[in-house]
């Protein structure tokens, strides 16, 4: 069993042929970041120590077989790399998503959550992958929480967005505007105010504080004049949730929440419709300042509020990519472990 007291976070690449790999080693070269967990790394040595070149960070990486992986054996030199994979640099083209970057990418993924679900490792950060490349790759997942979900055995995963005065879960995730209303139903959403609830019980951000649920339509459907969902779905899936003891509460209007509700003291999660509408609240203070986690996992998994970013990839200089998502990420999973304690996390109500 992983000791609470500093807990152990696995940190995979990402794409290596996005920012991930040189996000991940300029985050480890943060002798702060570094004392809020037992940081292990899972990439390609040769792409981390390339990546750590082109950062021009001063880095020393401890190779460590998976199957000898031990969080409690902390080096006196050198950062823990479990390898992944061994094709090198020479596989990708760095800053075009393809096969063997997917590949890369998803062994990484695999080897992590499977340390994890092992008990080796108290949670897992992960730097952004491309879903062309995993999809190319063979993988048939539109992205991380997916996968991760498979990988565990999880029955549902959701999406919940840890930083600053917010902390926002969504209803519905990577769908075009359109699909949005035909995807709400009640069933599903209080299932996702739900697991809000447990979130709050879980990480010990109080238990009884309320899940505050927006509308869909503008003014939440101004009385059916602007949409009908509100009634319709949200409502009922709210007052189903009550009947569960749950403080449940909306629907709200979405562009007049955030700014009326920033000091409320008692605020515990929002419930948002959509990717956007929620989003843009989580990412008001800049890129980097949000983390994303993964609920329904049997372990903390955090990530990064961005993407592979392949513009900015593999160029140094002033344009090289900045690795306050990571570091964001790192701080959120470690306070998450901390928090949550028991393993495997539960995630049903009450």
């Amino acid at each position: 069993m992983v000791s609470a007291r500093r807990p152990s976070l696995l940190v995979t690449m990402g794409d290596p042929a996005g920012v991930g790999p040189e996000i991940v080693v300029r985050a480890l070269a943060l002798p702060a970041l570094r004392r809020v967990a037992r940081l292990a790394v899972v990439g390609d040595a040769e792409i981390l120590d390339r990546a750590a070149a082109k950062s021009r960070v001063r880095l020393r990486f401890r190779p460590v077989p998976a199957e000898r992986y031990d969080p409690d054996d902390e080096p006196a030199q050198g950062i823990p790399l479990i390898a992944s994979s061994s094709d090198g640099f020479d596989a990708i083209e760095p800053r075009i998503p393809s096969p063997a970057s997917g590949r890369a990418a998803a062994r990484a993924i695999q080897i992590a959550a499977g340390l994890a679900l092992a008990g080796r490792a108290d949670g897992i950060v992960t730097a952004p992958i491309s879903k062309t490349a995993l999809q190319a790759a063979g993988y048939p997942y539109p992205g991380h929480t997916e996968f991760l979900g498979a990988l565990t055995g999880a029955p549902e995963t959701k999406m919940l967005f840890v930083g600053g005065p917010y902390r926002i879960l969504l209803a519905t995730v990577h769908l075009p505007l359109r699909a949005v209303p035909d995807a709400l139903a009640v069933a599903p959403l209080r299932r996702t105010i739900e697991f809000a609830a447990a979130a709050l019980r879980n990480f010990k951000w109080g238990a009884k504080r309320a899940v505050s649920v927006l509308g869909l339509n503008p003014h939440a459907g101004e009385g059916g004049l602007f949409g009908d969902e509100e009634d319709r779905v949200i409502r009922p899936a709210i007052a189903a949730a009550r009947s569960s003891g749950i403080a449940a509460e909306g629907p709200f209007p979405a562009d007049t929440f955030f700014a009326q509700n920033a000091g409320r003291k008692d605020l515990g999660v929002v419930v948002a419709m959509y990717h956007d509408q929620g989003l843009i609240a989580a990412k008001r203070d800049g890129i980097g300042g949000a983390a994303n986690v993964t609920l329904g996992l049997p372990f903390v998994r955090s990530s990064v509020d961005h993407g592979t970013a392949f513009d900015r990839a593999w160029r140094g200089g002033a344009r090289a990519p900045d690795p306050a998502g990571i570091a964001t990420a790192v701080r959120v999973g470690a306070d998450l472990t901390l928090r949550s304690g028991r393993r495997p996390l539960e995630w049903t109500w009450p």
